[in-house]
């Protein structure tokens, strides 16, 4: 995890405050996911994305999937990891929700219900959610709540 400078964290509270929950996760472009289909449910399902230098990108669990169509994945008890896409394979964040699907050409993914976002320095909670990895912006429609683990100096003076 890399620690955010203050005025960058000042501007991710701004935005998230004014748009409910917008934030900008500054993580490197990676290669796209592999078509996979499957007809019956994949439990305890893993699909990993690499940078093209090999590093570890992204990585999707499920305690179970179900893959209607090579452009989508319907996941339960999710657990997405992003990682910063260099060497030392250091996690960024984390988005965990219950229900999700996932559009791995788009890079999106979406969920009506409750997602958690962990980072070092701050958690994002909420509902009806959705999150573009292209833009690296996540977006909470209702309930969003957000608690800093961070100091924030003398903004006030």
């Amino acid at each position: 995890m890399y620690p955010m400078p203050n005025a960058t964290l000042l501007r991710f509270v701004a935005t998230a405050a004014l748009v409910i929950g917008h934030s900008a996760l500054v993580i490197p472009e990676a290669r796209s996911a592999p078509q996979v289909t499957a007809t019956a449910p994949i439990k305890n399902f893993r699909l990993p994305t690499f940078t093209t230098e090999g590093f570890r990108y992204t990585m999707l669990r499920a305690g179970e999937a179900r893959l209607p169509d090579p452009s989508r994945v319907d996941v339960l008890e999710m657990e997405l990891t992003l990682f910063n896409g260099l060497a030392d394979e250091q996690i960024d964040s984390m988005l965990a929700a219950p229900s999700a699907s996932f559009f791995p050409q788009k890079r999106l993914a979406t969920g009506s219900s409750t997602v958690r976002l962990e980072r070092r320095d701050l958690t994002v909670t909420g509902a009806d959610w959705s999150y573009d990895h292209a833009a690296r912006v996540i977006t909470i429609r209702r309930d969003a709540h957000i608690t800093l683990r961070a100091t924030l100096g003398n903004i006030l003076q």
